[in-house]
């Protein structure tokens, strides 16, 4: 019988360093969002190509408080996000793919903002109210764009989940919600992503919930998590496997991916799989290829 897993595509960041980008700003791959638009259309194109079920919106790092600090005013924030959703569909449309492909909107954790890049570690020196406007202001923005799916995405703390919990029925969008975990598979601060799950369950428009940019080796451990805490379905997008230094701003260690890795996450029956910082075409063109051959 054959399987109904879904492919996620993988980064936006790693092609665009490939082609030699520079990243090295606050609105990350949102700046070639802003400023290169041609080019984010290249890299959907890329992953429409690979076999990407989904796309994600290169505005992980876009957020209206980053954006209005900028001097940008509030009309202009709305038309940068939906600029991300017309590429995104521009992609689509040239393509010419039979594939009924669906676009989600990426919204980053309250440390996609802050400059520290805290989303490695889970604690945040701001206040509760402090991260529930930066995310209600996002809202107020993406509620009138026609996404069709939201997704909160790298969550590192339980505390942001609590806090998200408090907007979410204000959004009549389907809603996806991705966290990132340590090897002990908590939070990055050490917090429950099992009391998380059982939070984010109680909501009927969240219909997946799952992890992303954490270590491949522990994606089956990570699903055994979910899989026990929830019955919404399931997306996973490990990285690379290799580590961000915050302070230099740049990836050490090694790549710790392994293709043969895929066939192992497919047999778990995840709703979901993708690829997030470091995995690239490649590695989701491979993802395809074993998703179209596995059979239950």
């Amino acid at each position: 019988m054959k399987n109904n897993i879904k492919l996620l595509d993988g980064s936006m960041a790693y092609p665009l360093e490939l082609d030699g980008y520079n990243l090295n700003n606050r609105l990350w791959t949102g700046d070639a969002l802003v400023n290169n638009p041609e080019l984010i259309k290249k890299i959907h194109k890329g992953y429409i190509n690979s076999g990407a079920d989904y796309l994600l919106t290169s505005t992980y790092q876009i957020s209206y408080d980053i954006l209005k600090e900028k001097g940008i005013d509030s009309q202009d924030i709305k038309e940068i996000f939906q600029k991300s959703l017309d590429i995104a569909k521009d992609a689509v449309k040239e393509s010419k793919t039979n594939k009924n492909i669906k676009i989600v909107a990426s919204l980053g954790p309250f440390a996609s903002y802050k400059k520290s890049a805290s989303e490695y570690v889970g604690i945040y020196d701001s206040t509760d109210d402090e991260i529930l406007n930066f995310h209600l202001n996002n809202l107020n923005v993406v509620k009138d764009i026609d996404y069709e799916i939201i997704l909160y995405e790298t969550i590192p703390c339980l505390r942001e989940i609590k806090i998200l919990s408090m907007i979410f029925e204000k959004l009549n969008k389907e809603i996806w919600v991705s966290m990132t975990c340590g090897d002990d598979i908590n939070f990055r601060d050490g917090s429950s992503i099992g009391e998380a799950c059982s939070i984010l369950s109680k909501f009927d428009n969240i219909t997946t919930i799952g992890l992303n940019c954490f270590s491949p080796l522990y994606v089956e451990e990570a699903y055994e998590i979910i899989k026990n805490n929830t019955e919404k379905k399931i997306i996973l997008y490990p990285n690379s496997g290799e580590i961000y230094n915050p302070k230099e701003k740049n990836w050490n260690g090694n790549k710790l991916y392994e293709d043969k890795m895929i066939k192992k996450w497919l047999s778990l029956s995840p709703d979901i799989i993708g690829g997030c910082c470091r995995v690239g075409y490649d590695e989701i063109k491979k993802m395809r290829e074993e998703i179209d051959n596995y059979e239950k």
